[in-house]
């Protein structure tokens, strides 16, 4: 009988603590911004999407199609063509979308973007 019990305070145990780092974790800072950075280009000259916009090639290789209307993705949509490298801060979900290929991208409203010298 004490091999039952010991093995009900262990499995009791073993869930405590694994709610308790889930919840730890759950705690995070929620305040911090997710970025992106990568090189510009636009998504629609490469063939893309329809139509022009900004898109960041991370060091991944993964392509972030950028929309918004904040005043510096405006200015970072001038300057797309340059191969800059940029920092986004995402202010939605990324949705995966496919493009007449069938290569994976992601599309993300975002809040500002950053052109980096």
């Amino acid at each position: 009988m004490n091999r039952v019990r010991w093995s009900v305070v262990m499995l009791a145990l073993a869930a405590f603590v694994g709610l308790a780092t889930f919840a730890l974790a759950d705690d995070a800072p929620k305040d911090e911004a997710k970025t992106v950075t990568g090189k510009s280009s636009c998504g629609g000259c490469d063939g893309v999407v329809k139509g022009c916009c900004v898109m960041l090639t991370d060091d991944g290789g993964l392509r972030w199609i950028l929309r918004g209307d904040s005043e510096s993705l405006k200015a970072a949509f001038k300057a797309r063509h340059g191969g800059k490298s940029m920092t986004a801060t995402l202010a939605g979900k990324a949705e995966t979308k496919k493009d007449k290929d069938g290569k994976e991208y992601k599309e993300v409203k975002v809040s500002e973007v950053k052109v980096n010298s």
